[in-house]
Protein backbone atom coordinates (compact mmCIF):
# COMPACT_ATOMS: atom_id res chain seq x y z
CA UNK A 1 0.00 0.00 0.00
CA UNK A 2 1.48 2.99 -1.10
CA UNK A 3 1.71 6.49 0.74
CA UNK A 4 -1.53 8.00 -0.61
CA UNK A 5 -3.39 4.74 0.19
CA UNK A 6 -2.34 5.03 4.19
CA UNK A 7 -3.34 9.12 3.69
CA UNK A 8 -7.16 8.13 2.77
CA UNK A 9 -7.34 5.20 5.20
CA UNK A 10 -6.11 7.40 8.01
CA UNK A 11 -8.68 10.34 7.07
CA UNK A 12 -11.14 7.54 7.06
CA UNK A 13 -10.65 6.32 10.51
CA UNK A 14 -10.06 9.85 11.68
CA UNK A 15 -13.82 10.82 10.53
CA UNK A 16 -16.28 9.81 13.46
CA UNK A 17 -18.81 8.79 11.20
CA UNK A 18 -16.66 5.88 9.83
CA UNK A 19 -16.38 2.93 11.69
CA UNK A 20 -13.11 1.61 12.33
CA UNK A 21 -13.89 -1.83 11.45
CA UNK A 22 -14.97 -0.76 7.92
CA UNK A 23 -11.72 0.91 7.78
CA UNK A 24 -9.80 -2.01 8.70
CA UNK A 25 -11.50 -4.18 5.76
CA UNK A 26 -10.65 -1.90 2.99
CA UNK A 27 -7.39 -1.39 4.31
CA UNK A 28 -6.64 -4.87 3.36
CA UNK A 29 -8.09 -4.34 -0.36
CA UNK A 30 -11.49 -5.94 0.55
CA UNK A 31 -14.92 -4.35 0.45
CA UNK A 32 -17.29 -4.88 3.17
CA UNK A 33 -21.06 -4.61 3.27
CA UNK A 34 -21.46 -2.12 5.59
CA UNK A 35 -24.92 0.14 6.58
CA UNK A 36 -25.14 4.05 5.96
CA UNK A 37 -27.48 5.79 7.91
CA UNK A 38 -28.78 8.92 6.10
CA UNK A 39 -29.97 12.42 8.24
CA UNK A 40 -32.83 12.52 6.34
CA UNK A 41 -34.85 9.60 4.38
CA UNK A 42 -35.01 11.59 1.42
CA UNK A 43 -31.43 11.47 1.21
CA UNK A 44 -31.76 7.31 1.16
CA UNK A 45 -32.65 7.72 -2.99
CA UNK A 46 -28.69 9.31 -3.13
CA UNK A 47 -26.93 6.16 -1.98
CA UNK A 48 -29.55 3.92 -4.03
CA UNK A 49 -28.69 5.72 -7.02
CA UNK A 50 -25.46 6.30 -6.35
CA UNK A 51 -23.90 2.55 -4.87
CA UNK A 52 -24.81 -0.79 -4.54
CA UNK A 53 -26.94 -1.02 -2.31
CA UNK A 54 -28.09 -5.16 -1.09
CA UNK A 55 -31.03 -3.86 1.73
CA UNK A 56 -33.05 -0.98 2.90
CA UNK A 57 -34.37 -0.22 6.49
CA UNK A 58 -36.25 3.00 5.64
CA UNK A 59 -37.43 2.93 9.32
CA UNK A 60 -34.12 3.65 10.72
CA UNK A 61 -33.15 5.72 7.12
CA UNK A 62 -30.53 3.31 6.44
CA UNK A 63 -28.69 0.73 3.21
CA UNK A 64 -26.88 -1.55 3.70
CA UNK A 65 -24.48 -1.48 0.58
CA UNK A 66 -20.90 -3.13 -0.88
CA UNK A 67 -18.70 -0.58 -0.33
CA UNK A 68 -14.92 -0.63 -1.62
CA UNK A 69 -12.74 2.07 -1.05
CA UNK A 70 -13.56 4.39 -3.45
CA UNK A 71 -17.20 4.07 -2.16
CA UNK A 72 -15.63 4.96 1.44
CA UNK A 73 -14.32 7.97 -0.05
CA UNK A 74 -17.04 9.50 -1.33
CA UNK A 75 -19.55 8.49 1.70
CA UNK A 76 -17.02 10.34 3.60
CA UNK A 77 -17.60 13.57 2.04
CA UNK A 78 -21.12 13.61 1.92
CA UNK A 79 -22.71 15.79 4.40
CA UNK A 80 -26.49 13.29 3.60
CA UNK A 81 -24.32 10.59 5.62
CA UNK A 82 -24.68 10.20 9.39
CA UNK A 83 -22.46 7.06 10.02
CA UNK A 84 -21.47 3.96 8.24
CA UNK A 85 -20.75 0.86 10.30
CA UNK A 86 -19.91 -3.05 9.63
CA UNK A 87 -22.47 -5.67 10.48
CA UNK A 88 -21.91 -6.75 13.65
CA UNK A 89 -22.32 -10.47 14.82
CA UNK A 90 -25.14 -11.22 16.89
CA UNK A 91 -25.58 -14.02 19.48
CA UNK A 92 -28.72 -15.40 21.07
CA UNK A 93 -28.58 -14.86 24.79
CA UNK A 94 -29.30 -18.27 26.50
CA UNK A 95 -27.00 -21.76 27.46
CA UNK A 96 -30.02 -24.63 26.95
CA UNK A 97 -29.60 -27.56 28.94
CA UNK A 98 -31.38 -30.76 30.06
CA UNK A 99 -34.54 -30.93 31.20
CA UNK A 100 -34.62 -30.20 34.55
CA UNK A 101 -37.69 -29.82 37.74
CA UNK A 102 -37.85 -25.75 37.97
CA UNK A 103 -41.08 -24.77 37.95
CA UNK A 104 -42.63 -21.54 36.40
CA UNK A 105 -44.53 -19.47 38.80
CA UNK A 106 -48.22 -19.79 37.88
CA UNK A 107 -49.41 -16.28 36.75
CA UNK A 108 -52.77 -14.03 38.34
CA UNK A 109 -56.20 -16.19 37.11
CA UNK A 110 -57.51 -12.61 36.59
CA UNK A 111 -54.74 -11.56 33.83
CA UNK A 112 -53.20 -14.19 31.32
CA UNK A 113 -52.40 -12.25 28.22
CA UNK A 114 -55.60 -13.27 26.85
CA UNK A 115 -56.42 -10.99 23.28
CA UNK A 116 -52.22 -9.50 23.64
CA UNK A 117 -50.08 -10.31 20.47
CA UNK A 118 -46.53 -10.78 21.17
CA UNK A 119 -43.57 -11.08 18.83
CA UNK A 120 -40.62 -13.31 19.15
CA UNK A 121 -37.60 -11.96 17.17
CA UNK A 122 -35.55 -14.65 17.55
CA UNK A 123 -34.50 -18.45 16.08
CA UNK A 124 -37.88 -18.95 15.40
CA UNK A 125 -40.98 -20.91 17.26
CA UNK A 126 -41.72 -24.37 17.05
CA UNK A 127 -45.17 -25.71 17.25
CA UNK A 128 -45.34 -27.10 20.56
CA UNK A 129 -48.29 -28.08 23.11
CA UNK A 130 -47.97 -25.37 25.29
CA UNK A 131 -48.54 -23.30 22.40
CA UNK A 132 -50.35 -25.29 20.23
CA UNK A 133 -53.20 -27.08 22.05
CA UNK A 134 -56.17 -26.67 22.47
CA UNK A 135 -56.19 -23.80 20.13
CA UNK A 136 -53.17 -22.36 18.05
CA UNK A 137 -51.53 -19.36 19.53
CA UNK A 138 -48.56 -18.81 16.80
CA UNK A 139 -50.69 -16.97 14.84
CA UNK A 140 -48.48 -15.51 12.31
CA UNK A 141 -44.42 -16.74 10.86
CA UNK A 142 -41.49 -14.51 9.18
CA UNK A 143 -38.39 -16.51 8.19
CA UNK A 144 -35.82 -14.40 7.15
CA UNK A 145 -32.80 -17.12 7.30
CA UNK A 146 -34.67 -20.10 5.28
CA UNK A 147 -37.65 -18.50 4.02
CA UNK A 148 -39.83 -21.30 5.02
CA UNK A 149 -43.49 -20.61 5.44
CA UNK A 150 -44.88 -22.54 8.49
CA UNK A 151 -43.37 -21.92 12.05
CA UNK A 152 -40.31 -24.02 13.10
CA UNK A 153 -37.24 -23.46 14.76
CA UNK A 154 -33.42 -25.28 14.40
CA UNK A 155 -31.91 -24.15 17.48
CA UNK A 156 -34.53 -24.09 19.86
CA UNK A 157 -33.78 -20.92 21.64
CA UNK A 158 -36.81 -18.96 20.15
CA UNK A 159 -39.14 -21.78 21.63
CA UNK A 160 -37.62 -21.42 24.84
CA UNK A 161 -38.59 -18.10 24.86
CA UNK A 162 -42.12 -17.72 23.86
CA UNK A 163 -43.00 -20.65 25.93
CA UNK A 164 -41.16 -18.92 29.38
CA UNK A 165 -43.54 -15.63 28.01
CA UNK A 166 -46.95 -16.88 27.10
CA UNK A 167 -46.29 -21.17 27.71
CA UNK A 168 -49.72 -22.59 28.99
CA UNK A 169 -48.14 -25.71 30.57
CA UNK A 170 -50.51 -28.25 28.97
CA UNK A 171 -47.29 -30.92 28.54
CA UNK A 172 -46.77 -30.52 32.23
CA UNK A 173 -50.39 -30.39 33.43
CA UNK A 174 -50.07 -26.52 34.11
CA UNK A 175 -46.55 -27.43 36.34
CA UNK A 176 -44.56 -25.08 33.71
CA UNK A 177 -46.77 -22.38 32.69
CA UNK A 178 -45.69 -18.84 31.23
CA UNK A 179 -46.17 -15.50 32.68
CA UNK A 180 -49.06 -15.00 29.88
CA UNK A 181 -50.50 -18.13 28.56
CA UNK A 182 -53.51 -16.92 26.68
CA UNK A 183 -51.34 -14.50 24.82
CA UNK A 184 -50.67 -14.89 21.09
CA UNK A 185 -47.13 -15.25 19.60
CA UNK A 186 -45.47 -13.87 16.25
CA UNK A 187 -42.17 -15.30 15.41
CA UNK A 188 -39.94 -13.11 13.11
CA UNK A 189 -37.04 -15.81 12.20
CA UNK A 190 -33.39 -14.00 12.04
CA UNK A 191 -31.17 -16.49 13.96
CA UNK A 192 -29.74 -19.48 12.17
CA UNK A 193 -29.48 -22.80 13.73
CA UNK A 194 -25.98 -22.05 15.18
CA UNK A 195 -27.48 -19.55 17.58
CA UNK A 196 -25.67 -16.62 15.75
CA UNK A 197 -26.78 -14.16 13.18
CA UNK A 198 -25.76 -10.84 11.59
CA UNK A 199 -27.28 -7.58 12.55
CA UNK A 200 -28.74 -6.50 8.71
CA UNK A 201 -30.25 -9.87 9.38
CA UNK A 202 -32.01 -8.29 12.44
CA UNK A 203 -32.67 -5.50 11.04
CA UNK A 204 -34.38 -7.17 8.23
CA UNK A 205 -36.63 -8.73 11.28
CA UNK A 206 -37.09 -4.81 12.67
CA UNK A 207 -38.08 -3.54 9.66
CA UNK A 208 -40.51 -6.30 8.86
CA UNK A 209 -42.30 -5.51 12.16
CA UNK A 210 -41.90 -1.60 11.66
CA UNK A 211 -44.31 -1.93 8.81
CA UNK A 212 -46.78 -4.72 9.82
CA UNK A 213 -47.08 -4.76 13.67
CA UNK A 214 -50.27 -2.77 13.33
CA UNK A 215 -51.53 -5.61 10.80
CA UNK A 216 -51.01 -8.36 13.38
CA UNK A 217 -51.87 -6.17 16.72
CA UNK A 218 -48.68 -6.68 17.71
CA UNK A 219 -48.34 -4.92 21.35
CA UNK A 220 -44.79 -6.43 22.95
CA UNK A 221 -41.55 -7.30 21.25
CA UNK A 222 -38.98 -9.55 22.84
CA UNK A 223 -35.42 -9.66 22.05
CA UNK A 224 -32.85 -12.17 23.73
CA UNK A 225 -30.06 -11.57 21.24
CA UNK A 226 -27.02 -9.00 22.01
CA UNK A 227 -24.07 -7.79 19.73
CA UNK A 228 -20.73 -5.89 20.56
CA UNK A 229 -22.67 -1.90 20.75
CA UNK A 230 -21.01 -0.12 17.99
CA UNK A 231 -20.27 3.40 17.29
CA UNK A 232 -20.86 6.03 16.52
CA UNK A 233 -24.69 5.59 16.19
CA UNK A 234 -25.24 1.46 16.86
CA UNK A 235 -28.02 0.15 14.29
CA UNK A 236 -29.75 -2.29 16.79
CA UNK A 237 -30.38 0.67 19.23
CA UNK A 238 -31.58 2.69 16.56
CA UNK A 239 -33.61 0.09 15.52
CA UNK A 240 -35.29 -0.90 18.56
CA UNK A 241 -35.65 2.97 19.53
CA UNK A 242 -38.00 3.16 16.22
CA UNK A 243 -40.07 0.68 17.03
CA UNK A 244 -40.28 1.86 20.75
CA UNK A 245 -41.48 5.56 19.54
CA UNK A 246 -43.78 3.47 16.81
CA UNK A 247 -45.78 2.47 20.23
CA UNK A 248 -43.97 -1.07 20.90
CA UNK A 249 -43.03 -2.50 24.11
CA UNK A 250 -39.71 -3.32 23.44
CA UNK A 251 -38.03 -5.75 26.14
CA UNK A 252 -34.60 -6.75 25.42
CA UNK A 253 -31.84 -9.03 27.56
CA UNK A 254 -29.10 -7.19 28.57
CA UNK A 255 -25.93 -9.55 27.76
CA UNK A 256 -24.28 -12.43 29.18
CA UNK A 257 -20.94 -11.05 29.17
CA UNK A 258 -20.61 -9.92 33.01
CA UNK A 259 -19.62 -6.25 34.69
CA UNK A 260 -19.21 -3.80 31.59
CA UNK A 261 -20.06 -5.56 28.60
CA UNK A 262 -23.35 -4.58 27.78
CA UNK A 263 -25.07 -5.77 24.83
CA UNK A 264 -27.08 -3.61 22.20
CA UNK A 265 -30.20 -3.37 21.98
CA UNK A 266 -30.25 -3.30 25.62
CA UNK A 267 -27.93 -0.11 25.88
CA UNK A 268 -31.05 1.97 24.97
CA UNK A 269 -32.42 3.83 27.95
CA UNK A 270 -36.21 3.72 25.74
CA UNK A 271 -36.82 0.28 25.82
CA UNK A 272 -36.49 -1.92 29.02
CA UNK A 273 -33.49 -4.06 29.14
CA UNK A 274 -33.76 -7.10 31.84
CA UNK A 275 -30.80 -8.50 33.21
CA UNK A 276 -30.94 -12.47 35.66
CA UNK A 277 -31.01 -13.31 38.80
CA UNK A 278 -31.00 -16.86 40.61
CA UNK A 279 -33.29 -18.11 42.74
CA UNK A 280 -32.41 -15.95 45.92
CA UNK A 281 -32.64 -12.58 43.54
CA UNK A 282 -28.81 -12.69 43.59
CA UNK A 283 -27.70 -10.77 40.48
CA UNK A 284 -26.19 -13.94 37.89
CA UNK A 285 -22.48 -13.48 37.46
CA UNK A 286 -23.11 -14.04 33.97
CA UNK A 287 -25.25 -10.99 33.35
CA UNK A 288 -24.04 -8.01 31.51
CA UNK A 289 -24.70 -4.71 33.32
CA UNK A 290 -23.23 -1.51 33.60
CA UNK A 291 -23.05 1.94 32.40
CA UNK A 292 -23.59 3.09 28.63
CA UNK A 293 -23.26 6.77 27.90
CA UNK A 294 -24.10 7.46 31.26
CA UNK A 295 -27.15 5.54 31.74
CA UNK A 296 -26.94 2.77 34.09
CA UNK A 297 -28.47 -0.89 32.93
CA UNK A 298 -30.29 -3.23 32.75
CA UNK A 299 -33.18 -1.27 33.78
CA UNK A 300 -34.64 -4.61 36.04
CA UNK A 301 -34.24 -7.67 36.77
CA UNK A 302 -35.79 -11.07 36.67
CA UNK A 303 -35.01 -14.41 37.21
CA UNK A 304 -32.74 -16.53 34.86
CA UNK A 305 -30.87 -19.27 35.98
CA UNK A 306 -32.29 -22.80 35.23
CA UNK A 307 -35.15 -21.70 34.60
CA UNK A 308 -37.37 -24.38 32.57
CA UNK A 309 -39.55 -23.78 29.73
CA UNK A 310 -40.75 -25.53 26.66
CA UNK A 311 -38.52 -27.67 24.26
CA UNK A 312 -38.34 -27.44 20.40
CA UNK A 313 -39.97 -30.83 19.02
CA UNK A 314 -39.51 -32.07 22.83
CA UNK A 315 -41.15 -31.61 26.34
CA UNK A 316 -38.97 -29.11 28.54
CA UNK A 317 -35.16 -28.26 28.74
CA UNK A 318 -33.81 -25.52 31.10
CA UNK A 319 -31.61 -22.31 30.10
CA UNK A 320 -29.58 -20.30 31.97
CA UNK A 321 -28.99 -16.23 30.62
CA UNK A 322 -30.55 -12.67 30.19
CA UNK A 323 -32.36 -14.55 27.37
CA UNK A 324 -34.95 -16.44 30.21
CA UNK A 325 -35.04 -13.46 32.08
CA UNK A 326 -36.11 -10.85 29.45
CA UNK A 327 -39.37 -12.91 27.91
CA UNK A 328 -40.36 -13.43 31.80
CA UNK A 329 -40.71 -9.46 31.80
CA UNK A 330 -42.29 -9.58 27.95
CA UNK A 331 -44.79 -11.72 29.60
CA UNK A 332 -45.68 -9.36 32.41
CA UNK A 333 -46.17 -6.83 29.69
CA UNK A 334 -48.20 -8.56 27.56
CA UNK A 335 -50.57 -8.46 31.07
CA UNK A 336 -50.07 -5.09 31.31
CA UNK A 337 -51.48 -4.66 27.97
CA UNK A 338 -54.43 -6.71 28.46
CA UNK A 339 -55.27 -4.72 31.74
CA UNK A 340 -54.81 -1.00 29.86
CA UNK A 341 -55.21 -1.53 26.22
CA UNK A 342 -54.00 1.56 24.99
CA UNK A 343 -50.52 2.06 27.05
CA UNK A 344 -47.78 3.63 25.71
CA UNK A 345 -44.32 2.21 26.10
CA UNK A 346 -43.24 4.45 28.47
CA UNK A 347 -45.79 4.04 30.70
CA UNK A 348 -45.80 0.34 30.52
CA UNK A 349 -42.47 0.65 31.89
CA UNK A 350 -43.03 3.06 34.67
CA UNK A 351 -45.68 -0.31 35.60
CA UNK A 352 -42.77 -2.30 35.72
CA UNK A 353 -40.42 -0.18 37.73
CA UNK A 354 -42.99 0.77 40.49
CA UNK A 355 -43.54 -2.98 40.83
CA UNK A 356 -40.17 -3.80 41.60
CA UNK A 357 -38.67 -4.74 44.79
CA UNK A 358 -34.75 -3.07 45.04
CA UNK A 359 -32.55 -6.20 46.50
CA UNK A 360 -28.62 -5.48 47.06
CA UNK A 361 -29.05 -2.13 44.88
CA UNK A 362 -31.21 -3.92 41.97
CA UNK A 363 -34.36 -3.66 41.09
CA UNK A 364 -35.86 -7.47 40.80
CA UNK A 365 -39.35 -7.91 39.29
CA UNK A 366 -41.53 -11.23 40.09
CA UNK A 367 -45.12 -11.48 39.94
Amino acid sequence: MDKFDNAILERLKANPKMDDKVVSVLGARESVNALVRVRNPLHMCLIERDFRVTRAYPFISAVAIDCDIKAAIRLERMREVEYVSSQSRVFALGSPGEFAGVSVERTSDKLDGDGVNMCVLDTGISPHSDLSVPAERIVHFEDFVGDGKYPYDDNGHGTFVAGVACGNGLLSAGETRGVAPRANVVGVKVIGESGESGAFRILDGMQWLFDNFLSYGIRVVCMSFGAEPQTPVDPLKAGAEMLARSGLIVVAASGNSGVGNLRSPAISPEIISVGAVDGEDNVASFTSRGSFMGVQRPDLYAEGVDVKGVKAGGTYVRMSGTSAAAPYVAGACCLICQKYRHIAPKMAKRILLDNCRTVNGVKVFRL
